[in-house]
């Protein structure tokens, strides 16, 4: 009963055209181990997709100073300025394949899940209360949640970077940074990026209603929402589908120049909390090139939005585009390998092992 109970979850009707007859076709037990070991062999893969790669890998391209810190450049460990001869060498953090060795070598292959389990707890939690809360807020309050989350949550997404770029032996509750000290440092860029990431989510709606085109809207999945995709509309109509192209480019073009010189701001103010004690994997100049005093001085010790973006030079943005590129292709590269063995699996399956059961 147990065995015939599986086999019928694994089974479904084939009409075939222009006849009334009606085939059931039945998957053999063993596909479920397939199925099972591809999940287990392509988990790794889909953390790095959607974890390691648009995440931790322009970490360091936003972060690495252009040279490594010498008499130029005032080092905020080192009162003499004199290099340290331990000082982490350049990487070129333009190829992920030089990002992966600087990893490997500081904490072997898991050191490319740095911060992982940081990022874990705080997209659950997060996520899950400002999910419950917009079930019953409108969708503009839905939007100022995610601010006031952003802004709560300062300390640990600060912690989260200093885990990917920095190396120490201290434990991890003595690493988070204080809460008034961040907040102060890094609210403006907070702000900055969370409404560069809402105008880029708004922004296809508003160019697909000037275009008299729908638009899945951000709130589609909301219980409110009333949107239905007309799908009769890109049934043979070319331009639906330009419009649509036209969308989408629209949409890729405000993240570049909003969403990502945002997010460039917030990482190097948030590396500049970093304690001095914290040795980072890359070169990092502390000083953001003497704009950064040190606090025994009476000066400012940390980065402002002018301090980051100034000290971000058109060496550093060619490098992230760089980066950028390498690492959508090889994100492509990656689904598409994905997509072929399940493919190949699946027709195996189907043209040899698969037989029809029922005939109606």
């Amino acid at each position: 009963m147990a065995s015939q109970t599986m086999f019928n979850s694994m089974k479904w009707s084939l009409y075939p055209t222009d006849s009334f007859e009606h085939f059931t076709f039945e998957v053999p037990w063993w596909a479920r181990v397939v199925l099972l070991f591809d999940f287990t062999i392509f988990l790794p893969i889909i953390i790095v997709l959607n974890y390691t790669l648009p995440h931790v890998y322009p970490v360091f391209a936003i972060t690495q100073d252009e040279e490594p810190i010498g008499h130029d450049s005032p080092n905020l460990n080192d009162v003499t300025n004199r290099p340290s001869p331990t000082s982490p060498l350049r990487t070129n953090t333009s190829s992920p394949s030089a990002i992966y060795r600087l990893l490997v070598k500081n904490g072997g292959i898991l050191a490319n899940f740095r911060g992982l389990t940081l990022a874990l707890l705080q997209s659950i939690t997060t996520s899950g209360l400002i999910g419950y809360y917009g079930r019953f807020l409108g969708f503009k309050y839905h939007i100022f949640a995610r601010l006031l989350r952003s802004l709560l949550m300062v300390q640990f997404s600060t912690l989260w970077l200093h885990l990917v770029i920095a190396q120490t032996d201290r434990p991890f509750w003595s690493r988070v940074p204080p809460f008034k000290r961040t907040l102060r440092a890094t609210w403006r860029a907070t702000i900055l990026h969370w409404a560069a990431v809402e105008f880029t989510g708004l922004f296809p709606s508003m160019v697909a209603s000037q275009m008299n085109i729908d638009w899945p809207s951000p709130g589609l999945f909301g219980p409110d929402n009333t949107y239905s995709f007309r799908l009769d509309m890109a049934a043979g109509d070319a331009v639906f589908y330009f419009k649509c192209a036209a969308v989408i480019f629209a949409t890729v073009v405000s993240s570049i120049f909003f969403v990502v010189p945002s997010q460039v701001v917030l990482l190097r103010i948030q590396a500049s909390l970093l304690p001095v004690e914290d040795s980072t994997i890359i070169p990092f100049d502390r000083s953001f090139k003497g704009r950064i005093q040190p606090a025994r001085a009476n000066g400012r010790d940390y980065a402002t939005i002018s301090d980051a973006w100034r000290s971000f030079s058109w060496d550093n943005w060619r490098r992230l585009i760089t980066l950028s590129f390498k690492i959508i292709f090889l994100s492509l590269s990656l689904i598409l390998l994905m997509c072929a063995v399940v493919g190949l699996q699946w027709v195996m399956i189907v043209t040899q092992s698969m037989e029809i059961n029922e005939y109606l």
